[in-house]
């Protein structure tokens, strides 16, 4: 028998808010600044002024550059200038490495070597992963929850958010100009946002059988919100890469704190939640990847592209866990109003 006090929320009502106060506060904190200096120095600058001049400088140059180049080439986007660009950075880097200097990141990157023109193929290939694994389980909550059960649409429209994001992350990794990592920033930060959407949800507005409109509406403003000044800050004032770290990681946090605290407090009685525990250990672990932020392995496996690596199982662990609890709610839902 399903006893309906036991389903009440493990944290009072105003700590959602309280929590989201003071995410809010955090995120209006002034951003990091950051810059790359392999750009900047003088070996960088020498060499593409040289090329530029030997490949770029008349028309009739600029046309034999495009009659040498591959056709893929041409399609990723590589002119004449970004050719330039790409084998001043690894003169440079040779340059640096024969005096015994640490190598630095260009354009605020690291270098790395493409591979049929893909700029970070090891990136590119682990964002595949991570959409399959979302898309794959798209068709396994359709095929396992009734779409009568409650947070069913909620979980399928988060799957699909974060199979979107995905596709933006091998788009840009694939090509790193200006829309595509647009798209990729502003794409990631609402898969983040949404995570912290989808546990307030669950957490705080869904009582009984339905869910409280009352808290899930001031909820889903305050993130929309903050989801807004974001996008707007990095799209009109400045493109931050510290900043963006600085926020992602904040609402990451807030996000972790709540499945956890909520999953410690109720996995007696609803033990699937050792998943979310375990998603949440898991991430975080991965997050200490990208915070490390080291030179690529062969110039190709750097922090991020491990961190894409790793996170590519996780959907299954997780979204494992969207349909025990589905079903659970589906479960207390009919008990509740057969008044059992």
């Amino acid at each position: 028998m399903l006893n309906s006090k036991r389903f009440n929320m493990v944290l009072p009502r105003p700590y959602a808010v309280q929590l989201l106060l003071v995410a809010a506060i955090l995120l209006c904190l002034p951003p990091f600044v950051l810059s790359s200096l392999g750009d900047k120095s003088i070996p960088f600058q020498n060499y593409l002024r040289k090329c530029l001049i030997a490949n770029c400088s008349s028309q009739d140059k600029l046309m034999h550059f495009e009659e040498v180049q591959p056709h893929y080439m041409q399609l990723l986007g590589w002119n004449c200038k970004e050719e330039c660009k790409y084998h001043s950075m690894w003169n440079t880097v040779h340059h640096f490495i024969k005096h015994k200097l640490e190598v630095p990141q260009f354009y605020g990157k690291w270098p790395f070597i493409r591979i049929l023109g893909i700029q970070e193929p090891a990136s590119v290939i682990f964002s595949v992963l991570n959409g399959l694994a979302n898309i794959y389980m798209i068709w396994r909550m359709r095929q396992r929850i009734p779409k009568k059960a409650p947070m069913c649409n909620i979980w399928q429209g988060y799957a699909m958010i974060a199979s979107v994001a995905w596709v933006f992350s091998t788009i840009f990794h694939a090509r790193d100009v200006g829309w595509t990592e647009y798209l990729d920033y502003f794409a990631a930060f609402a898969l983040t946002i949404t995570g912290l959407w989808t546990a307030c949800i669950r957490i705080f507005a869904y009582q009984r059988d339905s869910m409280n409109v009352k808290i899930a509406v001031p909820i889903t403003l305050v993130l929309l919100c903050i989801y807004v000044r974001h996008v707007y800050y990095l799209a009109k004032i400045h493109f931050d890469y510290g900043y963006n770290m600085k926020v992602n990681v904040i609402v990451g946090i807030c996000m972790s704190l709540l499945w956890v605290s909520w999953s410690l407090y109720r996995i007696k009685r609803q033990p699937y939640l050792w998943k979310t525990i375990a998603t949440v250990i898991i991430g975080n672990l991965l997050v200490l990847l990208e915070l490390m932020d080291f030179p690529p392995l062969l110039w190709t496996f750097d922090a991020h592209s491990l961190w894409h690596a790793g996170t590519s199982p996780m959907p299954l662990l997780f979204f494992s866990f969207c349909i025990d609890d589905s079903l659970y709610l589906l479960q207390y839902s009919e008990g509740f109003k057969k008044g059992v």
